[in-house]
């Protein structure tokens, strides 16, 4: 079982709070106020992230894990809680380090850290975030507001998380390798697109192919894509390439479905959602097969 049958099987039925819409979504709406939200998320060494990654850029993915799902709900980041597990293999200037590479990016994102835990453990490196954000509309732009016939665009480019993640293992010093390392996540001003433009949207995470598909699902359609269209990291018409770079995962774009005829600055349009369920791929205007991998799965 998958991460997400687990959550739906077990943790779902406790949850019953309105705001949290069923955990359908990444954020949750705080009870206090219907346009404060909340994301959280977990990095765990040799998962999440390498061992021998800098130990600044891991403080750096953690903040920028989190800023992608609320600035892909329509909302500025505002406030964070910091959980850190600190191996005792790890040392003080290490620590150091992972601190001042936190730090870079809670400046960046104008995020107020206001507290959290900090344990050690003799086990991997397991740090949590969980993050507030201030919606610019009357409230977060959920995954299931899509209909069929909406236009499907999507942020920045797709696949660096997959070469990245490779080059990183290889030992390079490359760009794609400090790209996985630090996602290259999209800019403030984002939040304000998706809060007037989108009807449906999440940040793209675990694959393109994957997250679409979730989105489409929550909406109650299906998803047309087209290849062609795809903003690759390094472009190919080779399917294989192709489906590596869009399974791949940790990209941290954003992906939305907005109504036909709505043009979304700084976004490419790379397909619809559809009346007809399921995961549609079209390369030069032919179907193909997806593969049977579709995304990361937990």
């Amino acid at each position: 079982m998958n991460e997400i049958d687990w959550i739906q099987s077990y943790i779902a039925p406790l949850v019953d709070a309105p705001g949290a819409d069923g955990l359908r979504d990444d954020v949750a709406v705080l009870s206090a106020s219907a346009t404060t939200i909340a994301t959280m998320d977990t990095l765990v060494e040799s998962v999440h992230f390498l061992a021998t990654d800098p130990i600044e850029t891991v403080g750096q993915k953690l903040i920028r894990v989190n800023v992608s799902d609320i600035l892909a709900k329509g909302a500025l980041p505002s406030e964070a809680l910091l959980s850190i597990a600190w191996p005792r293999a790890r040392g003080e200037a290490e620590f150091k380090a992972f601190v001042q590479g936190l730090q870079r990016d809670l400046r960046h994102f104008k995020i107020a850290l206001i507290g959290g835990d900090l344990v050690s453990t003799d086990g991997p490196l397991t740090l949590t975030i969980t993050m507030t954000g201030a919606c610019l509309g009357e409230g977060p732009i959920r995954r299931s507001g899509g209909q069929p016939g909406q236009k499907l665009w999507v942020s920045g480019e797709i696949g660096w998380g997959g070469l990245g993640l490779q080059a990183a293992i290889s030992g390079e010093d490359s760009e794609a390798a400090n790209r996985y390392r630090v996602p290259s996540t999209m800019s403030l001003e984002v939040a304000g697109l998706v809060a007037h433009k989108a009807a449906a949207s999440m940040d793209v995470s675990d694959g393109l192919f994957l997250d679409a598909k979730r989105l489409a699902d929550a909406s109650g359609c299906g998803v047309r894509l087209d290849l062609d269209a795809v903003p690759l990291a390094k472009p190919s018409a080779i399917l294989e390439d192709i489906f590596k770079q869009c399974c791949a995962g940790d990209d941290y774009q954003v992906l939305l479905a907005a109504a036909p005829g709505v043009d979304v600055p700084g976004f490419t349009q790379i397909g619809e959602l559809t009346e007809s369920a399921g995961l549609s791929l079209y390369l030069q205007g032919w179907r193909v097969n997806a593969p049977s991998t579709l995304g990361f799965e937990h």
